[in-house]
């Protein structure tokens, strides 16, 4: 079911999901409902990623092209897999595509600290931002028919090994996630060479999949190889608490 508030131009959707189990108690097991403001304002940047002083709505930033800040986190498990989200189906930009674990954008006059309630938004999980490892900011460019998508994505990475059945998506937002080897997911960003992979979705089922070119947001390609590449030399540094706490040889 849909419906748009046409005082404020905000579309929602809402989704209701019932469970009877065995005993025939019926029970409601997901409700939420997610939005999307057009009107949200964002700090307007210029090329060299300096604040210009002006803010805008979000649909006028992504129509004019104008340089914004996002957020991006890549959450790594067990020193190894990534975690990697397919888009929700009712995305604007990229549904159904396979996309960076947390991506969100910092409203006008946002800090880290608030910018990673997107984590727990998202995907359930409360972080604190002295827990993300920052690995770099990077400029990038998407065009669309109807927007332009320029960003300064602040890049971070974070290592948590809770299994994907401990995670909450909203399935408006994040239809699964997926552990992905690192070094397959070089080869399939790099090569497009296909990976099947283990995978728990948003109505908390598992939902394995074979990961391939197609399911890739093209025009990242090059900034996913990249960070990739980056962690890779951030997990070869050994983590001073683990050392501490007599976990390495």
């Amino acid at each position: 079911m849909s419906f748009t508030d046409d005082t404020s131009d905000i579309a929602c959707k809402v989704y209701l999901v019932w469970v009877c189990t065995v005993k025939r108690k019926r029970h409601v097991r997901i409700v939420f409902m997610s939005y999307s403001d057009p009107n949200e304002l964002f700090d307007v940047l210029d090329a060299s990623g300096k604040p210009t002083g002006e803010q805008k709505p979000r649909a006028l930033v992504h129509r004019d092209g104008d340089w914004h800040r996002s957020f991006h986190l890549w959450i790594i498990k067990d020193s190894h897999y990534v975690l990697f989200q397919r888009r929700s189906k009712e995305k604007d930009l990229e549904p159904n595509k396979i996309d960076v674990t947390v991506g969100g954008h910092f409203k006008a006059g946002e800090t880290l600290s608030d910018v990673v309630r997107e984590v727990q938004e998202e995907i359930g999980l409360k972080v604190k931002p002295e827990e993300l490892h920052f690995l770099f900011t990077r400029q990038g460019e998407r065009r669309y028919a109807e927007a332009v998508d320029r960003e300064f994505m602040e890049v971070y990475a974070l290592r948590c090994d809770q299994p994907l059945q401990e995670y909450h998506m909203i399935c408006s937002e994040v239809t699964a996630l997926y552990e992905v080897p690192l070094d397959k997911a070089l080869e399939l960003y790099q090569s497009g060479q296909f990976v099947a992979v283990y995978g728990y979705d948003c109505m908390q089922r598992n939902n394995n999949a074979l990961l391939i070119e197609e399911d890739l947001i093209q025009q990242s390609r090059l900034e996913v190889i990249e960070t990739l590449r980056a962690i890779q030399e951030w997990l070869e540094v050994p983590d001073l608490d683990q050392m501490l706490n007599g976990k390495f040889e």
